[in-house]
Parts: structure tokens; sequence; C-alpha cells
């Protein structure tokens, strides 16, 4: 991916059950962001720009399919959890999802995540402050990518979503909501 111009770590060895890789410095998207002053606009709009450029890459052959088949690669995990804010920039972890596919999945399933997901434990004006900064960051996020295709394939990722061993009951309500939502958006 690095070679493509994607911000990850360098692997220098990797085997059955093991990975040596950089060590990267600096807090989650998710911490930065949502600690004074809060720059959620800068954040939703560098997650997008990550879409892309993971988008840009030609799918390998030996990548399996995502949920709505394409030919580029697709993250299906991207979201400020999963990049950390280095001194260098923005770096893109947790690439266990990856698979072949359309762009339009990975930003229905940011998408999803966005609009259903508990957050991790948060305190004190983080916590009272969530609800705002998460709609203002979905907002600016869906305004900087296609949302006219991540809406087609929001009933794809939901789907896919809904049956994460990790998601909660009342999450799981909420995905089945999105869904429903979206489909309806799409006959109209």
């Amino acid at each position: 991916m690095a070679d493509h111009g994607v911000p990850v770590p360098a692997v220098h060895d990797a085997g059955d059950g093991y990975l040596v890789m950089d060590r990267v410095e600096g807090p989650t998207m998710l911490d930065a962001a949502t600690k004074p002053p809060f720059p959620i606009r800068r954040a939703a709009r560098q997650l997008a720009r990550l879409h892309e450029q993971v988008h840009a890459v030609p799918a390998p052959p030996w990548l399996q399919p995502a949920p709505v088949p394409g030919d580029r690669v697709v993250h299906l995990d991207l979201h400020p959890l999963n990049v950390l804010v280095s001194p260098g920039g923005p770096v893109l972890i947790d690439w266990t999802n990856a698979r072949a596919g359309d762009p339009a999945i990975d930003l229905a399933d940011t998408w999803a995540l966005f609009a259903t997901a508990d957050p991790p434990d948060l305190s004190g004006l983080e916590r009272r402050a969530l609800p705002v900064l998460r709609k203002l960051f979905l907002h600016w996020f869906l305004a900087a990518v296609d949302r006219d295709a991540a809406l087609r394939a929001l009933p794809a990722a939901t789907e896919r979503r809904f049956w994460d061993r990790n998601h909660t009951e009342v999450e799981r309500d909420r995905l089945v909501a999105l869904s429903e939502w979206a489909a309806s958006k799409g006959r109209s």
C-alpha cells in the first residue's frame, strides 16, 4: 500500500501468526478530534482523503471479494480508531478486513459505523459533546465523498456489520433501521 502512497506502517517481517512493523506514535484520529479545539471538519476531510488514497489502489487478484464487487482495494474498517495521527501525518492501521471491491462499500461502512456504533468510553466534556461531534463529522465526511454511491451500498454495508460479533443488540437495531432508511431512499 505504501508504494501507492497510502500512509501505512512499514512491515519488516511477517510469518505464521506474527507481524513486525514500525511503531507509530500518536493518538487515534478519534482521540485527536474529540479534544478541544475539536478539529472535526479537518478530521472528516482527512478520513475522506484516506478513502480516496486506498480506493486508488487496484486490488491484487488474490484479495477476497467485498460484499459489493469491484476492482479496487477497500479497507472495510476505515474509521477514526484505525487512523493514528503521527507527527508525520495520518497512518492507516488494521487491514484485516481488506478486500477487493467497489469503493462505495467502504464509504458506506464508515457511514454505518458513524450512524450506529457506540463509541468507546469517553468521559467529561468529550462524552457530552459526542452526539454533536458525531453528526458534524458524518456530515463533513459525506460532503467530501460520493454520498449517492455510499447510499446505494449502505444496505450491503449494514448487512455485513450486522453479523460483526463486536456489535451490541442496540447497535444491531440501529443498523437495521439505517438499512431500512437507505432502502427507502433508493426507492424514492
